[in-house]
C-alpha cells in the first residue's frame, strides 16, 4: 500500500507560484544569453543595400509576465526607513550610489525570500561580497558586460526577473531608459541603477560611514554606519539625510520560509 503524503492548499500554491517564477526566470536567462535580438531590416534608401543593419532591439515584445501583487519586496529592517513604504516598490525605478555594500544589503531579504536578481553591466560587484551579504546565488544571474546589446539583454530579463541591477557598463540612451521603466512597471519589477537614473522614484546617495566589530585593531567587520541621502519622486520628493546600519554579515531576517533548499546555502560559488 502507498501512502501520500498530504499536501496543504497554500503549501502547493506557494510551490506553484515559485515553480511559475523558476521557469520564468530561467526563459528571461535563455532570452538575454541568446540574444534575443534580431537587427531590423529597414527598407532600402538611396545608397544604401537592403539588410542594412541598426541598432539592436528586441526581436518582439514578451506577454506580460504576472505582477507581483504586493506593492513593495521586504528589505532588512535597518534599510526601511529609507524607502517609502518600506521596501523596494514593484515597477519602480532606483539609484543606489556610493555604497556597494548598501546595495546588496538592500537586495538581500527579497533574495532570500525566493526573488530572482541579475547584474547587467556591474563588473566591480563581486559574488563572494554578494553571498556575504545574504544574496542567494543559485537565483542570481550575472552579465558583466553587455556591449551595444545593454538594452536587450536588460529588456529580456525584466521579463523573468524579479529585480535587475543596471551597472555602468551598461550603455543606455535616454529613449532606451524610458522604455526599460515602462518595461519595469509593467512586469512589476525593481530596476536598480548604481548611476544617475533620470526620473527614478528613489534616490539613495551613500555620503560615508564608518565600520564596526573590531576591539583594539582585532576581529571580524560586522556593521557599517552610513549616511544617505534620500531624495526621488512622490513621497520621496522631500530630502531626507538618514543614518543607517548597514549590517556586512549576512544577516538575514526571513520573512518568509526560502523557496530554495537552505542546507549549509548550498550552492555557494559554482563554476559552470
Amino acid at each position: 500500500m502507498s501512502v501520500v503524503p498530504e499536501v496543504r492548499p497554500e503549501a502547493r500554491e506557494h510551490r506553484t507560484a515559485h515553480d511559475d517564477r523558476h521557469a520564468r526566470a530561467l526563459a528571461a536567462l535563455r532570452a538575454a544569453e541568446h540574444g534575443l535580438v534580431r537587427r531590423p531590416q529597414r527598407a532600402p534608401a538611396s545608397g544604401t543595400s537592403p539588410g542594412t543593419p541598426s541598432s539592436p532591439v528586441p526581436a518582439r515584445e514578451a506577454p506580460s509576465a504576472p505582477v507581483d501583487p504586493s506593492p513593495t519586496r521586504p528589505v532588512h529592517p535597518a534599510l526601511a526607513p529609507l524607502l517609502p513604504g518600506g521596501g523596494l516598490p514593484s515597477g519602480g525605478v532606483l539609484t543606489v550610489q556610493g555604497s556597494t555594500s548598501l546595495l546588496l544589503t538592500l537586495l538581500a531579504t527579497t533574495s532570500h525570500d525566493g526573488a530572482w536578481v541579475a547584474f547587467v553591466g556591474a563588473p566591480a560587484v563581486g559574488m563572494l561580497a554578494a553571498d556575504d551579504a545574504g544574496i542567494s546565488l543559485e537565483r542570481t544571474a550575472v552579465v558583466p558586460d553587455p556591449g551595444p546589446d545593454a538594452p536587450a539583454v536588460l529588456a529580456a530579463l525584466l521579463d523573468g526577473m524579479d529585480v535587475v541591477v543596471v551597472g555602468p557598463r551598461a550603455a543606455l540612451l535616454p529613449a532606451d531608459r524610458r522604455r526599460l521603466a515602462a518595461r519595469t512597471r509593467q512586469r512589476g519589477a525593481v530596476l536598480v541603477s548604481t548611476g544617475h537614473w533620470p526620473g527614478a522614484h528613489v534616490v539613495l546617495d551613500a555620503r560615508g560611514g564608518a565600520w564596526a566589530g573590531t576591539d583594539a585593531g582585532a576581529g571580524w567587520l560586522r556593521r557599517r554606519t552610513l549616511s544617505v541621502l534620500r531624495t526621488g519622486r512622490g513621497s520621496a520628493a522631500r530630502p531626507v539625510e538618514i543614518d543607517v546600519e548597514v549590517p556586512v554579515c549576512g544577516d538575514i531576517p526571513a520573512t518568509s520560509a526560502p523557496t530554495a533548499p537552505a542546507a549549509g546555502r548550498e550552492p555557494r560559488l559554482r563554476i559552470a
